[in-house]
Protein backbone atom coordinates (compact mmCIF):
# COMPACT_ATOMS: atom_id res chain seq x y z
CA UNK A 1 0.00 0.00 0.00
CA UNK A 2 1.48 3.56 -1.11
CA UNK A 3 1.29 6.85 1.44
CA UNK A 4 -1.10 7.98 -0.98
CA UNK A 5 -3.40 5.68 -1.08
CA UNK A 6 -4.03 5.69 2.92
CA UNK A 7 -5.75 9.34 3.03
CA UNK A 8 -8.41 10.50 1.07
CA UNK A 9 -8.91 14.49 2.41
CA UNK A 10 -6.91 17.46 2.22
CA UNK A 11 -4.02 18.35 4.46
CA UNK A 12 -1.77 21.11 4.50
CA UNK A 13 -0.51 21.36 1.18
CA UNK A 14 3.48 21.42 2.12
CA UNK A 15 2.91 18.17 3.70
CA UNK A 16 1.13 16.39 1.64
CA UNK A 17 3.60 18.02 -1.38
CA UNK A 18 6.45 16.58 0.88
CA UNK A 19 4.66 13.49 1.42
CA UNK A 20 3.80 12.68 -2.41
CA UNK A 21 7.55 11.97 -3.10
CA UNK A 22 7.43 8.94 -1.23
CA UNK A 23 6.44 5.51 -2.84
CA UNK A 24 6.66 3.68 0.32
CA UNK A 25 6.26 4.34 4.04
CA UNK A 26 9.84 3.24 5.05
CA UNK A 27 11.23 5.73 2.61
CA UNK A 28 8.84 8.56 4.15
CA UNK A 29 10.46 7.61 7.73
CA UNK A 30 13.72 7.76 6.54
CA UNK A 31 13.67 10.94 5.21
CA UNK A 32 11.44 12.72 8.34
CA UNK A 33 14.71 14.84 8.67
CA UNK A 34 14.23 16.90 5.45
CA UNK A 35 10.28 18.02 6.75
CA UNK A 36 12.22 19.37 10.28
CA UNK A 37 15.37 21.11 8.36
CA UNK A 38 14.60 24.62 8.02
CA UNK A 39 13.61 24.60 12.26
CA UNK A 40 16.30 26.60 13.61
CA UNK A 41 14.38 28.64 16.58
CA UNK A 42 11.55 28.39 18.78
CA UNK A 43 8.43 30.32 17.68
CA UNK A 44 5.70 30.19 19.79
CA UNK A 45 2.04 31.61 19.09
CA UNK A 46 -0.09 29.86 21.30
CA UNK A 47 -0.31 29.40 25.12
CA UNK A 48 2.33 27.74 27.46
CA UNK A 49 1.31 27.49 30.97
CA UNK A 50 3.47 27.01 33.94
CA UNK A 51 5.62 24.20 34.44
CA UNK A 52 5.63 22.78 30.70
CA UNK A 53 8.75 22.77 28.92
CA UNK A 54 10.19 23.46 25.45
CA UNK A 55 13.45 22.53 24.22
CA UNK A 56 15.01 23.44 21.50
CA UNK A 57 12.94 23.99 18.23
CA UNK A 58 10.11 23.92 18.59
CA UNK A 59 6.98 25.63 16.71
CA UNK A 60 3.29 26.23 18.63
CA UNK A 61 0.64 27.79 16.18
CA UNK A 62 -1.51 30.17 16.99
CA UNK A 63 -4.28 28.88 19.82
CA UNK A 64 -2.58 25.80 20.63
CA UNK A 65 -1.95 25.44 24.10
CA UNK A 66 0.54 23.02 25.46
CA UNK A 67 -0.72 22.24 29.18
CA UNK A 68 1.58 22.12 32.85
CA UNK A 69 4.28 19.22 32.99
CA UNK A 70 3.61 18.56 28.82
CA UNK A 71 7.63 18.58 27.60
CA UNK A 72 8.35 19.08 23.96
CA UNK A 73 11.30 18.74 22.59
CA UNK A 74 12.42 19.87 19.05
CA UNK A 75 12.33 20.06 15.90
CA UNK A 76 8.82 19.51 16.10
CA UNK A 77 5.80 21.23 15.13
CA UNK A 78 2.36 21.47 17.13
CA UNK A 79 -0.48 23.03 14.45
CA UNK A 80 -2.99 26.05 15.59
CA UNK A 81 -5.80 25.17 17.90
CA UNK A 82 -4.19 21.75 19.00
CA UNK A 83 -4.35 20.90 23.09
CA UNK A 84 -1.62 18.75 24.46
CA UNK A 85 -2.30 17.88 28.22
CA UNK A 86 -0.02 17.38 31.32
CA UNK A 87 2.35 15.07 31.01
CA UNK A 88 2.68 13.88 27.19
CA UNK A 89 5.86 14.07 26.23
CA UNK A 90 6.90 14.97 22.35
CA UNK A 91 10.32 13.92 21.09
CA UNK A 92 12.05 15.70 18.32
CA UNK A 93 11.11 14.72 14.70
CA UNK A 94 7.42 14.97 15.42
CA UNK A 95 4.40 16.77 13.43
CA UNK A 96 1.22 17.85 15.43
CA UNK A 97 -1.60 18.85 12.89
CA UNK A 98 -4.27 21.41 13.63
CA UNK A 99 -7.05 20.97 16.43
CA UNK A 100 -5.36 18.00 17.32
CA UNK A 101 -6.08 16.68 20.86
CA UNK A 102 -3.20 14.45 22.92
CA UNK A 103 -4.00 13.02 25.72
CA UNK A 104 -2.53 12.88 29.34
CA UNK A 105 0.57 10.75 29.59
CA UNK A 106 1.34 10.12 26.00
CA UNK A 107 4.66 9.29 24.16
CA UNK A 108 5.24 10.86 20.48
CA UNK A 109 8.64 9.88 19.23
CA UNK A 110 9.47 10.80 15.68
CA UNK A 111 5.86 10.49 14.00
CA UNK A 112 3.64 12.44 11.97
CA UNK A 113 0.06 12.89 13.15
CA UNK A 114 -2.62 14.79 10.71
CA UNK A 115 -5.23 17.65 11.78
CA UNK A 116 -8.39 16.97 13.96
CA UNK A 117 -6.68 13.52 15.38
CA UNK A 118 -7.32 12.43 19.19
CA UNK A 119 -4.80 10.90 20.85
CA UNK A 120 -6.30 8.91 24.14
CA UNK A 121 -4.21 9.47 27.54
CA UNK A 122 -0.98 6.89 27.99
CA UNK A 123 -0.97 5.70 24.30
CA UNK A 124 2.44 5.40 22.77
CA UNK A 125 3.55 6.33 19.14
CA UNK A 126 6.98 6.12 17.64
CA UNK A 127 7.90 6.25 14.02
CA UNK A 128 4.78 6.29 13.03
CA UNK A 129 2.13 8.10 10.06
CA UNK A 130 -1.42 9.26 12.07
CA UNK A 131 -4.01 10.14 9.19
CA UNK A 132 -6.65 13.28 9.71
CA UNK A 133 -9.54 12.78 12.10
CA UNK A 134 -8.24 9.59 13.39
CA UNK A 135 -8.66 8.70 17.13
CA UNK A 136 -6.09 6.55 19.20
CA UNK A 137 -8.01 4.99 22.25
CA UNK A 138 -6.13 5.16 25.57
CA UNK A 139 -3.07 2.88 26.28
CA UNK A 140 -3.01 2.39 22.57
CA UNK A 141 0.95 1.43 21.45
CA UNK A 142 1.60 1.99 17.98
CA UNK A 143 5.00 1.04 16.24
CA UNK A 144 8.65 -0.82 17.67
CA UNK A 145 7.43 -0.63 21.09
CA UNK A 146 8.89 -3.89 22.06
CA UNK A 147 12.24 -2.56 21.11
CA UNK A 148 12.03 0.72 23.21
CA UNK A 149 10.83 -1.44 26.36
CA UNK A 150 13.73 -3.84 25.74
CA UNK A 151 16.32 -0.75 25.14
CA UNK A 152 15.04 1.80 26.92
CA UNK A 153 15.09 5.55 25.73
CA UNK A 154 18.78 6.47 27.29
CA UNK A 155 21.23 7.81 25.05
CA UNK A 156 23.39 4.38 24.82
CA UNK A 157 20.54 2.96 22.87
CA UNK A 158 19.57 5.74 20.89
CA UNK A 159 21.38 5.07 17.35
CA UNK A 160 19.97 1.16 17.71
CA UNK A 161 16.32 2.66 18.14
CA UNK A 162 16.61 5.32 15.10
CA UNK A 163 17.90 2.02 13.56
CA UNK A 164 14.95 0.09 14.12
CA UNK A 165 11.86 -0.68 11.55
CA UNK A 166 9.19 1.57 10.89
CA UNK A 167 6.37 2.28 12.58
CA UNK A 168 2.39 2.08 12.15
CA UNK A 169 0.54 4.01 9.33
CA UNK A 170 -2.99 5.07 9.99
CA UNK A 171 -5.47 5.96 6.67
CA UNK A 172 -7.85 8.96 7.36
CA UNK A 173 -10.89 8.73 10.19
CA UNK A 174 -9.23 5.56 11.64
CA UNK A 175 -9.49 3.91 15.17
CA UNK A 176 -7.94 2.11 17.17
CA UNK A 177 -9.09 0.98 20.66
CA UNK A 178 -8.54 1.22 23.87
CA UNK A 179 -4.96 -0.76 24.64
CA UNK A 180 -4.59 -2.60 21.68
CA UNK A 181 -0.80 -2.55 20.07
CA UNK A 182 -0.11 -2.58 16.40
CA UNK A 183 3.40 -3.97 15.91
CA UNK A 184 6.02 -2.45 13.28
CA UNK A 185 4.87 -2.53 9.86
CA UNK A 186 1.06 -2.73 10.26
CA UNK A 187 -0.87 -0.44 7.94
CA UNK A 188 -4.71 0.55 9.24
CA UNK A 189 -6.66 1.67 5.95
CA UNK A 190 -8.98 4.74 6.23
CA UNK A 191 -11.85 4.59 8.28
CA UNK A 192 -10.56 1.19 9.12
CA UNK A 193 -12.12 0.41 13.23
CA UNK A 194 -9.41 -1.68 15.20
CA UNK A 195 -11.34 -3.05 18.35
CA UNK A 196 -10.34 -2.75 21.84
CA UNK A 197 -6.99 -5.00 23.19
CA UNK A 198 -6.22 -6.43 19.73
CA UNK A 199 -2.80 -7.20 18.54
CA UNK A 200 -2.64 -6.53 14.88
CA UNK A 201 0.37 -7.05 12.81
CA UNK A 202 -0.47 -6.71 8.91
CA UNK A 203 -2.09 -4.29 6.24
CA UNK A 204 -5.79 -3.77 6.55
CA UNK A 205 -7.43 -1.97 3.81
CA UNK A 206 -9.98 0.55 4.47
CA UNK A 207 -13.83 0.18 5.92
CA UNK A 208 -12.55 -2.64 7.84
CA UNK A 209 -13.79 -3.68 11.16
CA UNK A 210 -11.11 -5.72 13.34
CA UNK A 211 -12.29 -6.87 16.60
CA UNK A 212 -10.74 -9.75 18.89
CA UNK A 213 -12.71 -12.77 19.56
CA UNK A 214 -12.52 -14.92 22.72
CA UNK A 215 -13.64 -18.34 22.80
CA UNK A 216 -14.38 -20.11 26.57
CA UNK A 217 -13.05 -23.40 26.55
CA UNK A 218 -15.67 -25.23 29.33
CA UNK A 219 -14.83 -29.07 30.71
CA UNK A 220 -15.78 -30.76 33.70
CA UNK A 221 -13.32 -30.85 36.64
CA UNK A 222 -11.41 -34.19 36.76
CA UNK A 223 -9.85 -33.57 40.62
CA UNK A 224 -12.68 -33.97 42.89
CA UNK A 225 -14.99 -36.81 43.59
Amino acid sequence: MKVSDLFSTEVEDVLIDWMRKFTSLEDLFLAMPQLFAKLQFQCVEGTIEDAAVLSGPVHIGRGAVVHAQAIIHGPSIVGPDTVITSHTHIQSGCYVGSKCIIGHGCSIIQSIVMNNTKIGAGAFIRNSLIGSGSVVGPGAALGPVELERALGASPQNSRMLKASTLGVALGNYAVVGANSTLKSGTVIGSRTIVGEGVLANGIYESNQTVTLRQALDIKPRTDHA
